[in-house]
């Protein structure tokens, strides 16, 4: 589905930055702050309270799921069925995804037990890369 047709299903205004915002992160990998989108937006216009806000919307509008890390800094990426969730080292900052999501089953678990619709999920691991491992032993 086109960035348009997300923004109008959504019943969103489909405006330039919006469109820049999603281009970009539907192109990462992992999931992006908005202190990334920036950096590749620099050599536009758009300030970071415009990326804030933007983006506060398309999380309210679950165009975007957004997850808080252990380190404070909020990371975003398109609401599909394919979303990713990752684990931080704890010494690098690296992250590394984890391709499925493993909490689909649970979900559909919780939404029979509670009568629940659940709409999003946060799920994140920490721990110490392979690379840092070599470093401290």
């Amino acid at each position: 589905m086109s960035i348009e047709n997300i923004l109008k299903n959504k019943n969103l205004k489909v405006t330039k930055q919006r469109k820049l915002i999603l281009e970009i992160i539907e192109n990462q990998a992992n999931p992006t702050s908005a202190e990334d989108i920036y950096k590749l937006l620099q050599n536009s216009d758009m300030d970071i309270s415009t990326i804030y806000r933007n983006l506060n919307i398309l999380e309210e509008k679950n165009v975007l799921l957004k997850t808080t890390n252990i380190d404070g800094i909020n990371y975003y990426q398109l609401n599909t069925s394919d979303h990713k969730h990752f684990i931080t080292c704890n010494i690098c900052h690296k992250k590394y995804t984890i391709e499925s999501c493993p909490i689909h089953d649970l979900e559909e678990k919780i939404e029979r037990e509670t009568g629940f619709i659940i709409k999003a999920h946060n799920f994140e691991f920490s721990g110490i890369c392979p690379d840092c491992q070599k470093k401290i032993k």
